[in-house]
């Protein structure tokens, strides 16, 4: 732990065991995705581990010089807000408000999230179909979508849809 701001932060960090099983997990994921026939129902869809994911996703070389702070409001079974303070140096989920200027709004059901998530449906189709909104600066807006390298399962979720 140490104090940054002012704020309490915890790192954490695979062991060496736990980084070897990285490529076995990642085969597993695609495997379940490829394999997996139904949807999973909205009361078992977890936005903390949704952010998660994000946050350990993102393109960081693709990211602004500065600090962008990205609020996420979900809705439809449950209505949740998570903050991502996404920099060069460092991508961090926030369960309550960091405290920063807010550059970018992200409103969508948590269910559509998941399936951009996953390859089901991409950002643009959410954002066309008007299942997503994002408000805020315009050319982070544009941005965002590829800030994140999204699951590794999605090329086989969408080569499976192909078929």
């Amino acid at each position: 732990m140490d104090l940054a701001n002012g704020r309490q932060r915890t790192a954490y960090h695979l062991t060496e065991a736990g980084q070897e099983l990285q490529s076995v997990i990642n085969s597993l994921l695609v495997w379940g995705a490829r394999w997996a026939f139904e949807e999973p129902e909205e009361d078992e869809l977890d936005p903390v581990l949704l952010m998660w994911w994000m946050r350990s996703r993102v393109n960081v070389d693709l990211l602004p010089e500065q600090r962008v702070v990205v609020r996420f409001d979900f809705q439809g079974a449950k209505y949740e807000t998570f903050w991502l303070q996404l920099s060069k140096e460092d991508v961090s989920v926030c369960l309550t408000d960091p405290g920063f200027d807010l550059d970018l709004l992200v409103t969508a059901d948590l269910s559509t999230f998941f399936q951009i998530w996953l390859g089901r449906l991409t950002f643009d189709e959410a954002l066309q179909a008007n299942l997503v909104e994002v408000n805020g600066i315009p050319t982070l807006a544009d941005a965002l979508p590829s800030w994140f390298a999204y699951s590794l399962a999605a090329p086989a979720v969408q080569a499976v849809q192909k078929r």
